[in-house]
């Protein structure tokens, strides 16, 4: 029953995955630049959930309820008072400015982490969901693995909804395919990144607070993660959230399974192994001036076929 184990493990470690990756393509997709910072607000999710839960003792539904309405403000001032000045900076200024602020943003959250609640890790603790368990096919699982999943999948849920069923989700789609045509029909692209901040930092939260009740929390816990979100962003398309989602369970139940053959060396060099082909292979095709990179694979294997009936 390991395999099924692993499929258990790979569903609960990619849903992690997948909702920190979304809340990142989010950001990536509107800003065209990468968040350097949403690895610490990752964190602070963390914190503010532990901080709420099981030093100040509220209900953890409260508990994750508060930590999305703190990590959410959070990333609006965050927005407003240190990215906005930005925008209407050249294209060259913006680039270097938002990657140079957003990498100083985090180091100095992980330093304010670490001053108010140390280096050491710490440990949640969340009554009736880590010490109950359900067993099924010789399979067993505590609810917060069940939790995980159910909360990750709410959330892609709500995000599917707002993306395709609101005004914020048409201006965000809007200006993911095309800015400038965006401006031009009317949408309010400074209050669309408003928006797509402080919910892409909400989701981060909600990110690290399955991540730190599933294993621990430090200042630095993002930082692996933020790599692997980059993996997952480029593979399933930036600005893509299904995409996310789908590359992001992909990536955790690859590696539920290969780390019952492989070390987490060969696992992680596995990873950008793919990563490389895939940029390789996109250079190539689209190279010959093809609309897509699925289409580009789809011509060339009609032809292979064609090729081989032919000859």
């Amino acid at each position: 029953m390991a395999l099924l184990e692993s499929l258990v493990n790979g569903l609960v470690q990619g849903s992690i995955f997948a909702v920190f990756a979304a809340s990142f393509t989010i950001i990536f997709g509107v800003m065209d630049i990468p968040n350097m910072a949403h690895a610490a607000l990752f964190a602070g999710g963390a914190y503010v959930f532990y901080q709420l839960v099981n030093v100040t003792g509220v209900p953890w539904p409260i508990g994750i309820l508060g930590t999305i309405v703190v990590i959410a403000l959070l990333g609006a001032i965050i927005e407003i008072v240190l990215l906005a000045p930005l925008y209407d900076r050249k294209e060259s200024e913006y680039i270097f400015g938002v990657i140079l602020v957003t990498i100083g943003l985090a180091s100095i959250l992980e330093r304010l982490y670490a001053q108010i609640w140390g280096h050491s890790p710490k440990y949640i603790s969340v009554a009736g969901l880590q010490d109950r368990s359900v067993s099924a096919l010789s399979v067993t699982t505590n609810y917060l693995e069940i939790l995980v999943f159910v909360f990750a999948v709410a959330n892609f849920a709500f995000l599917y909804w707002l993306i395709n069923y609101t005004e914020i989700g048409l201006g965000l789609r809007a200006i993911v395919q095309n800015r400038d045509l965006a401006v031009v029909r009317g949408i309010d692209v400074n209050r669309v990144f408003l928006v797509a901040f402080a919910l892409a930092s909400a989701m981060a939260a909600v990110a690290g607070v399955l991540n730190a009740a599933m294993y621990s929390l430090e200042p630095t816990m993002g930082f692996s993660l933020l790599i692997k979100a980059f993996i997952i962003v480029i593979l399933g398309g930036i600005g893509r959230v299904m995409g996310a989602m789908i590359a992001g369970y992909t990536l955790g139940i690859y590696e539920a399974f290969a780390v019952l053959y492989f070390s987490s060396y060969y696992i992680y060099a596995s990873e950008f192994a793919v990563l490389i082909a895939f940029f390789l292979l996109k250079a190539i095709i689209l190279s010959e001036g093809e609309e897509s990179l699925m289409t580009g694979i789809r011509n060339r294997f009609r032809g292979f076929i064609q090729r081989g009936v032919g000859g």
